[in-house]
């Protein structure tokens, strides 16, 4: 919110005209909270210490979220977390150890770790009902939820329905082969990785 509040300071010139452009603007507020769930799993904690850090980041999304409507915002449109059980990366982390890690076992329709995306879930629940009561403290605002979340779990589980091949979880950069084409030492855009050619 920092940087915003600078950069709304840019806008206009003066308060009245800021709420103006505040006012008739859209704000996508993309997903929160992700590597906070992350860099727990990647320092081995279980994913129910995980989900005990599930208040404190709503709390700092509805917060963020409040100051937004107090500058002006009246049309919100709020992502929930991705489902970070898809991701080839962590799949490929997790590809042996899932269940020993508290990742969960494999989704056999999506392909995804189920522990994971539990946890996503959780999250989202959670801020969906967060945004409910922002809609009843300002009911001038219009804020709707992104349940991006629900679009990726559809895709792992009918890839062609949605134009994506056979190979809905594997990692279009990093170019490490395997069932997910990931390589956890290469980062995406570092010396040595590729991009696909062909993402489709």
């Amino acid at each position: 919110m920092a940087w915003f509040k600078k950069l709304l300071l840019l806008l206009g010139s003066g308060d009245h005209e800021r709420r103006e452009i505040t006012a008739s603007s859209l704000f996508v507020v993309g997903e929160m909270g992700g590597n906070d769930y992350l860099i727990a799993v990647f320092q081995n904690r279980t994913l129910d210490e995980a989900k005990t850090f599930v208040p404190g980041i709503i709390d700092a999304i509805r917060s963020s979220l409040t100051e937004l409507i107090e500058a002006g915002a009246k049309t919100v449109v709020v992502q929930g977390m991705l489902p970070i059980g898809c991701e080839p990366r962590l799949l490929e982390l997790f590809k042996e150890r899932g269940r020993a890690a508290g990742a969960g076992d494999h989704d056999a329709e999506t392909g995804c770790l189920t522990g994971l995306n539990e946890l996503a879930e959780e999250h989202n629940r959670a801020l969906s009902h967060a945004l409910d009561e922002l809609r009843r403290a300002h009911p001038g605002t219009a804020i709707a939820y992104a349940d991006y979340c629900r679009a990726v779990t559809d895709i792992a589980a009918s890839p062609r329905r949605y134009g994506f091949g056979d190979e809905p979880l594997f990692a279009c950069c990093g170019g490490g082969g395997g069932p997910y084409n990931v390589n956890l030492t290469a980062r995406c855009g570092g010396a040595g990785t590729a991009a696909c050619g062909d993402p489709l």
